[in-house]
């Protein structure tokens, strides 16, 4: 079953989706939200040899009259492919700036990544089932939270299976599209 997981990015409506151990992103809302032409992005990803192999087509709900399909990207190809936009060529400036708010995104998850912030967060053991109530589950989250920031906490309420809500999504200080992956690991039970 695919988990569809909506996020905000500075103010942009993203979707992400969970397929078995696969992270996808849909394309068409990420480059109509940055105001480029959707068939040209669609053209440059079936181009290049290594982003295709990494396109997918998944079925969502959001759409226009009902249920329609997406062409999406897997996760871990969505940096390459914001990269290969060349921003001298945009002549809309504030398309450019767009453009560029979501590569300069990219280029900072791949300096935490590279300077070890993402490989500790995702490597921290934490237990993937602690047999405990909810109110000891709440109390190690809110420890999280003081001790080590509000991502650890964030991170130890998907990770111990909390009740979660649309806002909580949608709420950029908890959730990033880039990061993803690293929160949700029971799997797409998000």
């Amino acid at each position: 079953m695919t988990n569809i997981v909506t996020v905000d990015f500075r103010g942009d409506t993203l979707f992400g989706f969970q397929e078995g151990e696969n992270t996808f992103v849909a394309l068409r809302p990420i480059v109509e939200a940055m105001g480029m032409d959707w068939s040209g992005q669609l053209q440059r990803v079936k181009r290049d040899p290594i982003l295709s192999e990494g396109v997918g087509i998944m079925p969502t709900p959001f759409g226009r009259g009902g249920d329609q399909e997406a062409v999406c990207i897997k996760l871990d190809l969505l940096n390459g492919w914001l990269f290969t936009i060349d921003t001298n060529r945009i002549k809309d400036d504030s398309v450019r700036q767009k453009v560029l708010t979501y590569q300069r995104e990219c280029y900072r998850v791949l300096h935490d990544h590279f300077a070890g912030k993402h490989r500790a967060r995702v490597e921290a053991e934490v237990p993937e089932e602690i047999d405990a109530s909810e109110g000891v589950k709440l109390r190690h989250v809110t420890e999280a939270r003081q001790t080590f920031g509000t991502q650890a906490a964030a991170q130890m309420w998907f990770r111990l299976g909390l009740p979660v809500v649309p806002a909580m999504l949608q709420d950029p200080r908890q959730l990033n599209l880039l990061d993803y992956q690293a929160i949700d690991t029971k799997g797409g039970e998000a």
